[in-house]
C-alpha cells in the first residue's frame, strides 16, 4: 500500500465481531494497527446496512461513502480508489473560497 503520510486521508476500524473495548484495544496492539478502531454494538453497521463479513468503506473527504467492497478488495482497487479521493480532496482545499 502506498505511503499516506500528510495526505488528506483518515482511516478508521469499526469491529462488529462482538468485541469488547479491551479485547479489541489487545488486538490493535498485538497486530500493531496504526489507525483508530472501534469495538460497534450495532449502531455503525446498521447505519451503513454492512454485512456480517469484513467490509470495507472508503470515505471522500465530505464524509460520504464512495466506494463499498464486501470481503477484500485488494490492494490495487483500494490504492485506486484512494488515489482519486485524495486527488479530489486536495484539488478542493486549493480551490479559492
Amino acid at each position: 500500500m502506498k505511503k499516506l503520510e500528510e495526505k488528506p486521508f483518515a482511516m478508521i476500524g469499526v469491529n462488529c465481531n462482538n468485541f469488547d473495548a479491551k479485547k479489541l484495544k489487545a488486538a490493535v496492539e498485538k497486530h500493531n494497527l496504526n489507525w483508530r478502531s472501534f469495538a460497534d454494538q450495532g449502531a455503525i453497521n446498521e447505519k451503513w446496512n454492512s454485512p456480517p463479513t469484513p467490509t470495507y468503506y472508503v470515505l471522500d473527504h465530505k464524509g460520504v461513502i464512495r466506494f463499498k467492497w464486501v470481503g477484500a478488495p485488494g490492494e490495487k482497487a483500494l490504492d485506486s480508489a484512494l488515489d482519486k479521493l485524495i486527488q479530489e480532496a486536495e484539488k478542493d482545499t486549493k480551490k479559492p473560497k
